[in-house]
């Protein structure tokens, strides 16, 4: 198949085909059902700037060109699966494969994925990051320049994410204590009140015991392997759908 000339474009092209070749071999095989655009329904036309798309698979795609700011792009990648996903005995292990994703893939080894992402001029925290709620994961990367090799950077990190994580069992053990640490800093006055106001209007229903932070016995104590289950079960093509927009060609 012959792609764009354009480098950029070319590039963008290259990583989303790449992603329909997520459900290799080892993995659970499985339909793809990937849910329709709800803008397929609506009576309200789509908006003709957004390229929305579904491979064989079931991953989904939506790009879209926006100049503003001049020569950045800001790319996202929702995985279908949060902590009402979770068994009793993975509370809290969607927002640690949240953060083992920064831990490690196949071709990016534990330690170097902000260094490749700073040597961009990307910061951690406000450039690159991440967040888990109840029914999602996404992860965030803004670039601050749309060549070649920030497109391309961004691009690969998305597709390791969803199926190349490595789950090193050090640095799984290692990243225990940064997630404990944020179950603390969070554990104040505001998410209490929030834990009780949830418990109230939505007692009895799972959401109420739900929080993405999890169980502190869960992270203190799950076994990697859970962390891969979890993983394995939700990290699939029919489950993620990419988003691509900035200072880029569509087509």
């Amino acid at each position: 198949m012959q792609l764009s000339a354009h480098p950029a474009r070319a590039l963008i092209v290259t990583a989303i085909l790449g992603f329909a070749t997520l459900a290799g071999p080892a993995w659970p095989q499985a339909p793809a059902s990937a849910p329709a655009w709800p803008q397929l329904k609506s009576d309200i036309p789509m908006d003709p700037a957004l390229k929305f798309g579904t491979l064989p698979n079931g991953m989904r795609y939506v790009i879209m060109k926006n100049a503003t700011p001049k020569g950045e792009a800001s790319i996202r990648l929702r995985i279908a699966a949060g902590s009402l996903h979770e068994t009793e005995a993975q509370r809290g292990l969607a927002h640690f494969t949240e953060h083992m994703a920064f831990r490690g893939t196949t071709r990016v080894p534990d330690g170097e994925l902000f260094k490749t992402f700073e040597r961009l001029g990307m910061r951690m925290g406000a450039d690159t990051n991440a967040r888990t709620g109840e029914l999602d994961t996404v992860y965030q990367f803004d670039l601050p320049n749309v060549d070649d090799q920030s497109v391309d950077t961004g691009l690969m990190v998305t597709r390791e994410i969803v199926s190349e994580i490595s789950f090193n069992p050090d640095a799984f053990q290692a990243e225990r204590g940064p997630v404990l640490s944020e179950e603390r800093l969070r554990d104040g006055p505001g998410m209490r009140a929030y834990v009780a106001h949830n418990g109230f209007l939505l007692k009895g229903q799972l959401a109420a015991d739900r929080m993405p932070i999890g169980k502190v016995d869960v992270i203190q104590n799950a076994p990697v392997s859970q962390l891969m289950d979890f993983f394995r079960a939700y990290y699939r093509p029919e489950r993620a759908t990419l988003i691509a927009i900035g200072d880029f060609d569509v087509d």
